[in-house]
């Protein structure tokens, strides 16, 4: 019995001591010294929150020791030859470790990295039908309009049967969700609202049966819905930053539109996640942040009428004027030989026109009729030409549209880019603390950090062309995007190039096919000069093409003044990229790269100066 007693006092003490000395966090930048740590972790930081429902997650650090090898909660993970690593590795919802294993020389190194996933762990929903409380749809207030479809969605336990009822919906009852095969737990269905719907408020409530264990669950979510009527006057809201951005889908993440803008007053049919959906008219919509408008009563707006419109020619621009009421919400969409301009909840044009034909741009203006309050005017370009950009304000109740002129310039045969001037812009700030104005590489080189080198390498190469290039970012200074969209209109730049180093969402599985770099760019007008800089990567850079994409979300090539492109040279959260980026080398290769792409937007005829010893890039799906 004693023996008994004594193992098992034995257990506690080391079971304490084990508590008493946990495994080290694995430091990270700025706590790492040297080459003190043996296993660094540069992402995720510690106590990191991963996005709601992950399930696997990308994770990179250093192992400063010799020859070693490592794994992650038991998954061996490849080190490259410096030392740096990134894994791929399984998660669970709540606070999760992540424990790394290295060992060398005969020695064994421990140290976690914590992270929290938002959510109940798989874990603790099984062994009964239970659901989790924190993700029941909705949670948020919805409206919504005959016609509508809602995304019903609940977690809860895997391998069950669900089902869900609308309370006072005709087919609302037993509607069965289906479990996602990517995520265990996870229910999902559409439902239609129909057509012939009556206004009111329903509750949604689910029920699970869980065939393993013969048990049953039931939980009604928190936020009813909303069923407006379409035929009375909808919610209005007035938009309170003029000029406001909206989106095509209620996220508050990307999905921008990138050619409306919200003005004045509008109406609201629809509200989920935390925005409201505008009802633009003519079966047009979109959807803007709650925050971002201030809600009245339910009634009609006032019909919006474009008294005149007038054109003006100078050297730099051809300026379109409407003189309307007030201002109303618009869409600017630029095509590569048009222009189309709407206005909404506006109801006619009084005809009155005043064309400035000495316009190098502008051929003429065509317009319909108003339909539901949607007012559509196209302005054509004379052929052979194109805006070099434009631009758009309220004055008051007038709408001005410029569009610009080409800026000229005089090249030669030793200054093919005299009297060019390039913003060239070296993205994010500095900051050396979580969380970090941009991406960290395995090693710990900071993006903020590559960019300006890049750029101190590839601005002497276009000033030796003959260009004038203004820098948005010197040594330590902080900048902020519309800052630097502003310092080149102050400069009257002409084009305006912006560098990065591409990283993924948490989510993605980075070695899911090949990386390397990309060209974006949003408006047709910017459309050559990326595609020049693009057809010079895949000439130059020994790297994945990952594509010449058409943006409607990054800030810099939305500026829609002149041509602005954002380059994604690498992937520097992959250890041969990193390493590829931080070389003197690499830098040469990527500045040469985009100076001959720079070159050929100005002069196609004028020969690329040659790159050495680098390798047919590879081609990737986009």
């Amino acid at each position: 019995m004693k023996k008994i007693v004594f193992c098992i006092f034995c257990f506690l003490a080391l079971s304490l001591a084990a508590q008493d000395n946990p495994l080290p966090v694995a430091p990270y930048l700025p706590a790492q010294s040297g080459d003190d740590a043996p296993i660094t972790v540069q992402h995720p930081q510690e106590n990191y929150l991963i996005s709601r429902g992950a399930n696997n997650i990308y994770i990179f650090g250093k192992l400063n020791l010799e020859n070693p090898t490592l794994d992650i909660n038991g998954q061996v993970v490849p080190v490259y030859k410096n030392g740096t690593f990134i894994a791929y590795v399984p998660v669970e919802q709540g606070s999760f470790a992540l424990v790394l294993t290295a060992k060398s020389q005969g020695k064994t190194y421990q140290a976690v990295r914590n992270v929290r996933i938002p959510g109940t762990p798989l874990k603790q929903l099984t062994g009964k039908a239970r659901f989790d409380e924190k993700e029941v749809y909705p949670s948020k207030p919805v409206w919504v309009v005959p016609g509508d479809t809602l995304e019903l969605s609940v977690r809860g336990t895997p391998h069950a049967r669900v089902t869900a009822e609308i309370n006072g919906l005709k087919g609302g009852k037993k509607i069965t969700l289906k479990e996602s095969s990517r995520t265990p737990g996870r229910y999902q269905t559409k439902y239609v609202i129909r057509d012939k719907e009556k206004p009111r408020s329903a509750k949604i409530t689910y029920k699970m049966v869980d065939p393993a264990t013969h048990t049953h669950a039931k939980i009604t979510a928190k936020q009813r819905v909303k069923i407006l009527d379409i035929t009375d006057p909808l919610y209005t809201a007035r938009i309170k930053e003029e000029g406001t951005k909206v989106r095509q889908l209620p996220v508050h993440q990307g999905s921008l539109y990138p050619f409306y803008r919200a003005f004045g007053q509008v109406q609201i049919d629809g509200r989920n996640n935390g925005l409201y959906r505008l009802h633009l008219g003519n079966g047009e919509s979109a959807w803007i942040e709650e925050k971002k408008v201030a809600v009245g009563s339910a009634h009609t707006l006032p019909v919006n009428i474009i008294s005149d419109i007038s054109t003006v020619a100078t050297t730099e621009r051809t300026q379109v004027r409407w003189e309307g009421m007030h201002p109303v919400p618009v869409s600017v969409h630029e095509f590569n030989n048009r222009m189309e301009i709407t206005f909404y909840y506006s109801d006619q044009l009084e005809e009155n026109f005043n064309f400035d034909a000495t316009s190098p741009l502008l051929d003429r203006i065509e317009w319909k009729g108003s339909k539901n309050g949607v007012l559509p005017f196209v302005l054509y370009f004379k052929k052979g030409t194109t805006p070099w950009g434009h631009g758009y304000h309220y004055n008051g109740s007038q709408f001005v549209l410029d569009l610009y002129h080409a800026p000229e310039h005089t090249p030669t045969d030793q200054k093919p880019l005299a009297e060019v001037r390039v913003l060239l812009d070296a993205g994010h700030s500095p900051k050396r603390v979580p969380p970090y104005d941009g991406l960290v590489s395995p090693s710990g080189f900071l993006e903020y950090e590559a960019n300006l080198a890049l750029a101190e390498v590839l601005k002497p190469k276009l000033e030796a062309a003959g260009a004038t290039v203004i820098m948005t970012r010197q040594a330590d200074n902080h900048i902020s995007l519309p800052q630097r969209y502003q310092k080149a209109m102050d400069e009257k730049a002409h084009i305006f190039v912006s560098l990065h180093h591409n990283a993924l969402p948490d989510t993605a599985n980075p070695m899911a096919y090949p990386r390397g770099y990309s060209i974006y760019y949003t408006y047709p007008h910017s459309f050559q000069l990326a595609n020049s800089v693009y057809q010079s990567f895949n000439k130059h850079i020994p790297l994945a093409d990952n594509g010449l994409i058409a943006n409607n979300v990054l800030f810099i090539p939305r500026i829609s003044e002149m041509p602005s492109i954002l380059i994604e040279n690498a992937f520097m959260i992959l250890p041969e990229q990193e390493e590829l980026v931080m070389s003197p080398q690499g830098r040469e290769m990527f500045a040469q790269a985009i100076y001959e792409g720079i070159l050929q937007f100005y002069a196609p005829s004028a020969p690329a100066t040659p790159v050495k010893g680098k390798k047919k890039p590879r081609k990737t799906k986009k």
